[in-house]
């Protein structure tokens, strides 16, 4: 029991530890363009608002995630990862916002990272939840790390990108 307590902090603060980078991230960009290496996405306002409204919904079913995994609730687990797993709607989201690398992350976070989580919770296996969890935030931090999509302080408006095509991995399944 201890074990899993130890196990469970370390994920917690694994969640706080990505928060806190992602809330630095703006003054981090407004300190300066030449501070900043990230690759700007180029894309409309509205799309922009939407991508950090996704972002937030994805941490938010992560929360609920490690909170479920505290209390052995392995359904809840498989029933939000599966929620966050690849379909249509996502892949067209991701193919619109014009960069081919940001949509490879975005199919990896939802048709990989995802998939593994509600695999690791279907089979009731709670070390295989955290690692599959750590894999999925390690997703997320090299996203952020690699992309932003505001810019400081002046925060242009663009035009819509020609979207992408999407690169699925072997196996990964498009859910309608």
């Amino acid at each position: 029991m201890e074990s899993k307590k130890k196990l469970l902090c370390l994920s917690l603060a694994s969640v706080a530890i990505s928060i806190a980078a992602a809330a630095a991230l703006p003054a981090l960009a407004a300190a300066g363009a030449e501070a900043d290496k990230r690759v700007l996405l180029t894309i409309p306002y509205e799309d922009r608002e939407d991508i950090l409204r996704v972002m937030r919904g994805n941490l938010n079913q992560v929360k609920q995630m490690v909170g479920a995994l505290a209390e052995d609730d392995f359904a809840t687990i498989e029933k939000v990862a599966n929620e966050m797993t690849f379909n249509k709607k996502k892949g067209d989201g991701l193919a619109i916002r014009g960069n081919a690398a940001y949509a490879a992350m975005g199919v990896q976070f939802h048709a990989v990272n995802t998939v593994e989580l509600r695999d690791a919770a279907r089979a009731k296996d709670g070390k295989r939840v955290l690692r599959a969890l750590n894999t999925t935030l390690s997703t997320c931090t090299s996203c952020h790390a690699t992309f932003k999509v505001m810019e400081w302080p002046d925060n242009r408006s663009y035009a819509r990108p020609a979207p992408v095509s999407l690169e699925l991995p072997p196996g990964a399944k498009i859910r309608d």
